[in-house]
């Protein structure tokens, strides 16, 4: 399968401007952004500092209760700079060195995920390129992705363990064989992504439901095998992520520990401008924070998905030097046009439930999986918004939070757009070709306007 991948991406000249294209924007981002301009970017800086010889505290910064596993590679580079190369050089930036180091480094995981994107697509449509080229082109659209990859935080990471998790797990059930070596792998992917993000922790109950599902699709024998080496691999993960979670319930009373006091559940803790209320008259016209938009959710989701509405990557609204307000009336345009692939993407997944019993095997799987995925991450973080409201700014509205269950939902919009092909070839290309100017409409979205700019 992996001949064939890699014969394909030489034959397919779409792919390869696909990665040239994101190749230099990645780069371009990382030398131009700094690091601690991100979300709450100062804190997160914090816990580069402070490892990786300690675990971070609420003394030390407000982002303590993050698992450590991202900042880890950053945090030996900053020790690195403050022996070795600041001492020699006069007014070396460590800050700017470490920040690059981890930037770089979730670049490439942003590459592996498109990797391991174009690896499931082969196990679920095996040497079908329409597929693959829709599918790359939605994963590549959202601006949200390019914004967080030079964010030193979490959940990048969380989406490329959940990516190699889900390959990992339809290569088992496709060869119908468990080795120890499938038991270490996928202990490794599940404790890992238990070490990057606590949203992570949502995909594990998505996994051990569809552990349960194998029997409808396998022979029992296997499916009980199926069945121990996934308890076998959430016990052994635990070992790997469980201390942290641990330390977390030992020193703050809970493994879910944030920097609010949390709000006993109740739908009301939002009012119901936070549910229904789409703020259209500033959605398409000034979709940055600080308009009606304000605590509405899914305005909110929308413009931060597809452009900047929090204001750290392209508006100076967070920190940052220049005022790039003469982006706003063009974000306005980006929200606009972007209802197509939203419409796509939504209506790809409500297609792709529906329409399950008319896939093989292994499609049926597979789209069971992410469905749940997605059904978990979601219901999870509407809990979280609902236990810790914030009415006056809506501050954990945020793309990034929920950007695993972003990156899943091209599958869905692919697997529609693969539908609309099989009826009318025609049609097909007109809307991929719409979605091509959407991305080329988009694509000052990707490339931050804070060059240069530190603080």
């Amino acid at each position: 399968m992996l001949k064939n991948l890699k014969k394909e991406f030489k034959e397919n000249k779409l792919t390869q401007v696909f990665f040239v294209v994101i190749i230099v924007v990645l780069v371009f981002n990382t030398f131009n952004y700094y690091h601690e301009l991100g979300y709450d970017g100062q804190h997160h800086k914090y816990n580069m500092e402070v490892l990786p010889l300690n675990l971070p505290t609420e003394e030390d910064t407000k982002e303590f209760f993050n698992p450590p596993l991202p900042y880890l590679v950053p945090s030996v580079a900053d020790k690195i700079c403050d022996k070795l190369i600041a001492p020699n050089i006069n007014n070396f930036n460590c800050s700017n060195f470490y920040g690059n180091v981890g930037q770089l480094l979730q670049s490439l995981i942003f590459i592996l995920l498109l990797y391991c994107l174009l690896r499931i697509s082969e196990l679920i449509e095996p040497g079908n390129k329409n597929y693959k080229n829709s599918l790359l082109l939605l994963f590549l659209l959202p601006a949200v992705n390019y914004k967080t990859v030079v964010m030193i935080r979490g959940e990048i990471y969380v989406s490329l363990f959940i990516f190699a998790c889900i390959f990992h797990f339809l290569s088992i059930l496709k060869r119908e064989e468990i080795t120890d070596r499938d038991l270490l792998i996928n202990s490794l992917l599940l404790g890992f992504i238990g070490l990057s993000k606590q949203w992570g922790l949502l995909f594990f109950p998505a996994l051990g439901t569809m552990s349960l599902i194998v029997f409808f699709y396998k022979d029992k024998n296997f499916s009980m095998k199926y069945l121990i080496y996934s308890a076998k691999s959430f016990l052994y993960s635990m070992f790997i992520f469980g201390w942290f979670y641990l330390y977390l319930f030992t020193n703050y009373g809970s493994i879910t520990a944030f920097n609010r006091l949390p709000s006993k559940f109740s739908f009301t803790n939002q009012p119901s401008s936070f549910y229904f209320d789409l703020a259209l008259q500033d959605l398409f016209s000034r979709p940055i924070r600080g308009f009606s938009l304000t605590n509405k959710l899914f305005p909110i989701l929308h413009a931060d998905t597809w452009g900047d509405y929090w204001g750290y990557f392209l508006v100076t609204l967070g920190k940052g030097g220049r005022e790039n307000f003469d982006i706003v009336p063009y974000l306005g345009r980006v929200n606009l046009i972007a209802l197509i692939p939203t419409f796509i993407l939504l209506a790809g997944l409500i297609y792709s439930v529906v329409t399950l019993r008319k896939k093989s095997d292994i499609g049926q799987i597979f789209y069971i999986l992410i469905s749940l995925t997605v059904s978990f991450m979601w219901i999870g973080y509407i809990w979280f918004l609902i236990k810790y409201p914030n009415l006056e700014k809506g501050d954990t509205i945020k793309g990034t939070y929920i950007i695993s269950l972003i990156n899943l939902l091209p599958f869905f919009g692919a697997n529609l757009l693969e539908k609309v092909r099989s009826i009318n070839e025609k049609i097909y290309n007109y809307i991929f070709y719409l979605l091509l100017i959407v991305f080329l409409h988009n694509l000052p979205t990707y490339i931050t306007r804070f060059s240069g700019i530190y603080t």
